[in-house]
């Protein structure tokens, strides 16, 4: 939880307009090289958001494959092999086939699966020359038991050579 609110919390940070001195929202004139942090970033702080918005779309359409269980057609949005990791502490490593494969097991058992999405983000990491997408959602999965499962999901994406490649998940309890 501490996790999925401090990739909130930074997100929104990275995505805030600053006020100029007519009050109109801006995007401010400094550089991340003009302050200074009291963290160094264990991977990279050199984001630049928003970047490509047809990865974002790529992966949206995956989510919205996988929550109305058309599975196979998501085939063509993944590079040959995957990585996965889940908030359960798996790691999934391996072909697309796969993947999809454990993905069809996921929901068998569901009678119906909904997300929620807050918001999304298509940000490049400059300095590894990479990109991703990030989501944040709440997810409902309805057991063919009859029971409801309510989830909130952070997932980060990379896409390379224009295909996902990984991609990982955090998941919190909703506060009731």
């Amino acid at each position: 939880m501490r996790i999925l609110i401090r990739v909130i919390a930074i997100s929104f940070l990275l995505g805030c307009n600053s006020k100029n001195d007519s009050g109109t929202n801006s995007v401010s004139d400094k550089t991340p090289n003009d302050f200074s942090y009291p963290y160094k970033a264990t991977y990279s702080s050199d984001v630049i958001v928003p970047s490509n918005p047809e990865y974002a779309q790529k992966v949206l359409t995956v989510w919205k494959m996988f929550e109305t269980g058309n599975i196979d057609s998501m085939k063509q949005y993944y590079a040959d092999t995957v990585t996965y990791e889940p908030s359960s502490g798996h790691r999934f490593y391996g072909k697309t086939a796969d993947l999809l494969d454990y993905a069809k097991k996921d929901i068998e058992d569901l009678d119906s699966l909904r997300f929620d999405i807050s918001t999304w983000q298509s940000v490049h990491i400059a300095d590894k020359n990479e990109n991703w997408v990030y989501i944040w959602a709440a997810e409902r999965r309805y057991s063919k038991k009859g029971s409801a499962d309510t989830s909130l999901i952070h997932e980060q994406w990379k896409i390379e050579n224009g295909k996902i490649v990984y991609f990982n998940q955090y998941t919190a309890i909703p506060a009731k």
